[in-house]
């Protein structure tokens, strides 16, 4: 039977193992502009047959979940409570530490979604360069602000504002 590897008594308290896999240092900081976040699960490409009409199978690409998540945080807050931290100035919201496995996969998988086309979610290993991306798009629109009933854009329809409440 193996023995396990003992800590070495020279190495200074707090260090890491000569075992330990430095993978999970690998992350970068993810930055989102969704007003409830964004759960970012990882997921396993897999080959399953499926059966198909008149008789037979063919084979098709499933992705099933592997487990892994991670949750990215939003820019809104309840009524009355402080800012959300690591809230830019732009709107953006970032959440840091993100392992960058879990998120080249999401983005692969999701390459064609709003999300990334619109640039509503951004990732970078230099937490810089995404409070720079943050500056440079602080314009982008999701879809799901708020509507000012005094000045409603031209695609919302249906809103009259309405006159004051007598008292």
């Amino acid at each position: 039977m193996a023995q396990p590897e003992r800590h070495q008594p020279s190495a200074p308290i707090g260090s890491a193992p000569s075992n330990t896999i430095h993978a999970a240092r690998e992350v970068v900081s993810v930055a989102c502009k969704m007003p409830n976040g964004l759960i970012l699960r990882g997921m396993d490409r897999t080959i399953v047959p499926e059966l198909v009409q008149g008789g037979g199978v063919r084979e098709v690409v499933c992705f099933v979940p592997n487990g892994e998540q991670i949750v990215l945080g939003g820019t809104s807050a309840r009524v009355g409570d402080p800012r959300p931290p690591l809230l830019t100035a732009s709107g953006y919201r970032i959440t840091p530490n993100v392992p960058k496995k879990l998120w080249d996969d999401w983005l692969e998988a999701n390459r064609n979604s709003d999300l990334v086309r619109n640039r509503i979610v951004f990732a970078s290993e230099k937490r810089e360069d995404v409070e720079a991306f943050g500056r440079q798009h602080d314009v982008v629109v999701t879809g799901l602000e708020g509507i000012d009933p005094k000045n409603p854009q031209k695609h919302v329809r249906g809103i009259a504002p309405q006159d004051a409440p007598r008292q």
